[in-house]
């Protein structure tokens, strides 16, 4: 059974309150030479009711630039029967494929290849993943992963997840994400401009 995805922008409304970023930690560096590309699949939880409008953005585009606190990427999807657990819920191993899947999306939408990054010999690579479980998703429901770029900084690109089941919008999951960007010997430079560009473009507009 096919999988089918719908991938929609959205915004907040105006006077919508949103939580600060959730602090993250850095992680190793990942071993396998499968670098992950902003990859994930995605969901939309029921915003929180705190968080910034505005992001501080520093990166090699310009230091200083604000990055929209209410915008996101949204894809929808459904939980496939090879997804559940013995309990008949989603594994909790299964949403970290959900978030790449929608990291994905996003990376698509915007235009970032990541063949012609692979081709040039560098990569991006996700370097550490938090993951915040609030309700469980069971058997055919409906759910939408939201995606927003919260920061970029140096060679990171701070990203946050919510998943939400739909219709009801209530929180699955928050999700924080820290995407690096490599150079040819695999160290970590300053994020691509081809892709800070274009990020900046939609989320800071």
């Amino acid at each position: 059974m096919e999988l089918g995805m719908r991938v929609r922008c959205c915004q907040l409304p105006p006077n919508t309150n949103q939580r600060p970023p959730t602090a993250i930690r850095f992680g190793a560096w990942p071993r396998s030479s499968h670098l992950a590309v902003l990859r994930g699949r995605p969901w939309r939880i029921a915003a929180p009711e705190s968080r910034p409008l505005e992001t501080i953005c520093a990166n090699s585009i310009g230091q200083g630039t604000k990055l929209r606190g209410d915008k996101y990427f949204q894809v929808e999807m459904t939980v496939r029967d090879c997804e559940l657990d013995q309990y008949g819920v989603v594994n909790n191993a299964v949403y970290a494929d959900y978030i790449e899947k929608a990291r994905e999306e996003v990376a698509s939408r915007l235009g970032i290849s990541r063949c012609s990054i692979a081709s040039t010999g560098k990569a991006m690579a996700l370097s550490e993943l938090k993951l915040n479980y609030f309700a469980p998703l069971k058997r055919g429901a409906r759910f939408v992963v939201k995606v927003r770029v919260v920061q970029i900084k140096g060679a990171r690109m701070f990203v946050e997840h919510f998943v939400e089941t739909l219709p009801e919008r209530k929180l699955v999951l928050q999700a924080t994400a820290t995407v690096v960007c490599l150079n040819k010997d695999y160290r970590p430079t300053r994020v691509f401009p081809e892709v800070a560009s274009k990020v900046l473009d939609f989320f800071s507009s």
